[in-house]
């Protein structure tokens, strides 16, 4: 029994053939149309849909080749079957060549059979038809798609025009120009802007163990604190999921975020080596990765080192606590990862430099939690303040219930917008 109905139409000037194959395709759960003329069969074919049309060759007035004929031109999508008790070739031929006929059955047929070929015909009409819907499908996730990088490159051109202002006025403090970036990215999504921070500060450090030049560790330093200024236009339902969860049309997006950070920043002379370090930080050694599938040490020396220190820590400090990495799982997931989605050779030198302690003043022995994680106990590895800077609990303070009580009630009034960041026992 098939799942949906099928109009099986049957066309045949006797009367005890369209008996016959109605009792033999009845049972197989169709609706069965006859018709004993190709005349008459025409006009039901432009009032209902019909999955498969089975037509006798040989009518008086118009034959099955011309029938089926005229219905490839009308109706594509309909299965076209003949039925013929002539073994003749010129017809068979005649019948692929005008009406593209998918299967003859002859005369007498095997009940059996026909029923099998019925079967498979209403399958082959299925999957024309989801291919269709399929297509339909993909055509107006493109449309999406192409309508929200239209939007999207609107924000990054306003964005510029404001970047290009401010760089005019900030031009005599290099850093504070760059502050104003994070801030932008901070105001955006707090995560994503303490993300920035702690990603600079350890792509600083592995880029002085590999004893680069000064400039070189600038721009590192600066583009781990700016790779993500392309996603300021992004959902943030987006930017809380990891690779891993995206849907396509999501990963799409995402896939964009270089392309718009390297826009954001190239006009300005000063950035333009950042900007392409933005560009190729999430390029593959194996050449998997976006947005140009380039791979090994085609990959700029920057951008491979800010991939491993990226990936490091969002394994543990992820948008949702309960899904952190420890360090040394942490470590793990990224020795697997060599000659795949890292350098080797860096893999080797960061693991390094993790395994001296060096990064200790960077995290290692710290954690980010949201406020209803906080706990009696815990002691504070940073200033908490509100939205609008009041300092509710200095750095050094051992968390107590009276502590508690009153970030709750700051919060409801004006929000702590970051995460906390406590020490690790």
């Amino acid at each position: 029994m098939t799942e949906q109905k099928h109009n099986i139409l049957i066309v045949d000037d006797e009367e005890n053939i369209l008996n016959s194959l109605t009792r033999s395709l009845k049972r197989d759960g169709y609706r069965i149309i006859r018709s004993l003329s190709a005349e008459r069969a025409l006009p039901i074919l432009e009032a209902q849909p019909v999955t498969v049309v089975i037509s006798d060759y040989k009518m008086p007035s118009m034959n099955g080749i011309e029938f089926l004929s005229l219905v490839r031109q009308k109706h594509p999508e309909i299965i076209r079957i003949m039925l013929t008790g002539f073994a003749d070739i010129e017809s068979i031929i005649a019948s692929i060549n005008k009406g593209e006929v998918y299967r003859f059955i002859t005369k007498p047929w095997d009940d059996e059979e026909l029923r099998f070929v019925i079967q498979d015909a209403v399958r082959h009409y299925e999957i024309i038809e989801e291919n269709k819907r399929l297509q339909k499908l993909t055509q107006l996730q493109n449309k999406e798609l192409r309508d929200l990088n239209a939007k999207l490159e609107l924000k990054v051109q306003e964005r510029t025009r404001e970047i290009k202002e401010l760089y005019t006025a900030l031009e005599r403090n290099f850093f504070d120009f760059i502050r104003v970036f994070v801030n932008l990215l901070q105001l955006k999504s707090p995560y994503l802007g303490g993300r920035a921070k702690r990603v600079a500060s350890l792509s600083k450090r592995f880029a002085e163990r590999l004893k680069l030049s000064h400039d070189e560790i600038l721009n590192i330093e600066i583009a781990a604190l700016l790779q993500d200024i392309g996603t300021l236009g992004f959902p943030e339902e987006i930017l809380k999921k990891r690779e891993s969860q995206l849907d396509q049309v999501e990963k799409a997006i995402m896939e964009q975020h270089p392309l718009l950070g390297q826009s954001a920043l190239q006009h300005i002379d000063k950035l333009c080596p950042v900007a392409l370090l933005i560009r190729y930080h999430h390029e593959r050694y194996d050449r998997l990765g976006y947005p140009d599938n380039i791979g090994g040490s085609k990959i700029p020396l920057g951008s491979r080192i800010i991939a491993i220190v990226d990936y490091f820590d969002n394994l543990i400090n992820p948008y949702e606590a309960q899904h952190r990495y420890s360090i040394e799982r942490a470590l793990y997931e990224i020795e697997r990862e060599k000659g795949k989605r890292f350098d080797p050779e860096l893999v080797d030198e960061f693991i390094a430099l993790l395994r001296e302690g060096t990064y200790n003043e960077f995290g290692t022995n710290t954690i980010e939690i949201d406020i209803d994680e906080l706990e009696e106990g815990m002691i504070l590895a940073s200033d908490i303040r509100t939205r609008k800077g009041l300092l509710l609990i200095a750095k050094g303070e051992v968390i107590n219930a009276s502590h508690i009580k009153k970030i709750q009630n700051f919060h409801s009034i004006d929000p702590v917008v970051t995460k906390i960041t406590i020490r690790k026992n």
